[in-house]
Parts: C-alpha cells; structure tokens; sequence
C-alpha cells in the first residue's frame, strides 16, 4: 500500500512537472522577439547606413507617399523572404506598414530569418503622416532598368566591351537608390572607357544562380571579358573609379 501510494505521488509530481514544462515552453515560443518602437520617434534619428527602414505595404500605398531612405518590400509578396534574405542582417531593422498590424507580423518572420535586432514602428505611415512628418513621393519607373535579360545577352555585353561594370540592383532597394546617382556620375565621367550595365534584379532572377547574390545592390567588373572584382553593398565614388 505504501508503495502504491508513492508511486502515486511520483506520478503526480510527474505530471506537474510536465505541465510546467510545456507551459515554460509555450510562453517562450509565443514571447515577442521584436521591440515595439514608436514611429514618431524615428524623426529624432537621423537614419542612413546605420539601420534599415522597412516599408511593407503595398505598390499602391506607397504611391502616396514613403519614408526617406526607406527600402521597399511588400508583406504580401511571395517572394518576401526571398528579397528580405538580400537585406543585412547584422544591422538593426525597424519596419512599418500603414498602422501596425502587417509589421509585426513581418517583424516575427525577420526575427525566424536570422535579424538580430528588430524594432516594430507602431502607428505606422498614418500616425507619421498625422504628425506632419517628411514624405516622399516615388519617381516614375525607369524602364531601362526594368528590362528582362538572359544569360546570352550577359555573355555577349561582357565579350563585347573590354571594361564592363554591371551593376544589379532593384526599385525596393534603399541602398540601391543611394548608389544610383553614384553609377550615373561614374558612368558619364568613363564614358568612353567604361560601359555600365545596370540590370534589375526582380527582372533577372537568373542573376542569382550566376552570382549567388547574397545582398544588393551587386557591382561585378569585367576587363578583357575576365571578372576582375565584386562586391556587394554601399561603395564610395572613390573605391569604385580606383578599380577602373
């Protein structure tokens, strides 16, 4: 009788034990890994290279108006993951929708990709809009960049021009957009010397299977049909002309 009765309570203690285990492990699953940050906040800081700014709304809402400096990738893209895994992990992110509620969710699947510091911009476009804050509008697409290519045309630019900087780069892209004006002020400095190809990666997945793109925008240079150099991210006018 005395050992059933102990078996008895080893059981219950087991039991509990698995309880508590399961509970511990259910709240830590569901804790939230992203900070929430107030948008408004975000005017203080004088943003640029430091972090990244993520609009996730649509074409449509951003239309009407963005962030500065903001790289653009739509929540509801399929390929969400995909351009999210271009982004640098190592710098903090802080995202934004039109209120709130599409950015913490795409701050719980920044947090699974491998962010190490993520920040939820609560109130969103709306509450920074209200508060009189600076907007931007979108320039008209250019549709040179937005052309479609394939691997022959590639091959043929790079047999076909002795120095052949290509320069990949996408319309969501902040960083992209801050190279942009960098390219064209090289392009028209070199232009006898040096053709610049830029190409939108979104156009030109094929991009990828060729360079293995780990971030954008990517610049590869080509002397004599030999790929000399490449490198990803922001890069200064200088560092660019020296690898010419």
């Amino acid at each position: 009788m005395l050992i059933k009765l102990n078996i008895l309570k080893f059981m219950n203690k087991l039991v509990i034990l698995t309880i508590l285990f399961l509970l511990f492990s259910c709240h830590n699953s569901s804790d939230i890994s992203f900070k929430n940050f107030d948008i408004v906040n975000l005017a203080e800081s004088s943003y640029g290279d430091e972090f990244i700014v993520l609009d996730v709304r649509t074409n449509q809402e951003r239309a009407n108006g963005f962030l500065a400096n903001s790289t653009h990738i739509d929540f509801y893209d399929e390929a969400f993951l995909d351009k999210l895994n271009l982004l640098d992990k190592t710098k903090p992110i802080y995202i934004y929708c039109m209120v709130g509620g599409r950015s913490s969710k795409a701050a719980n699947k920044i947090v699974k990709a491998g962010f190490n510091e993520v920040y939820n911009l609560n109130g969103g476009f709306l509450k920074w809009s209200n508060n009189n804050l600076p907007i931007e509008i979108p320039e008209k697409i250019n549709e040179v960049t937005t052309q479609q290519y394939n691997k022959s045309f590639l091959d043929s630019a790079i047999n076909s021009n002795p120095n052949l900087l290509l320069y990949v780069s996408t319309k969501w892209c902040a960083p992209c957009k801050k190279m942009n004006p960098v390219i064209d002020s090289l392009s028209k400095k070199y232009i006898k010397e040096l053709k610049v190809l830029k190409i939108d990666l979104d156009q030109n997945m094929f991009l990828n299977e060729v360079y293995d793109i780990q971030s954008i925008p990517l610049f590869v240079l080509y002397k004599n049909n030999q790929q000399v150099w490449l490198k990803n991210g922001i890069i200064a006018y200088g560092e660019l002309a020296t690898q010419l």
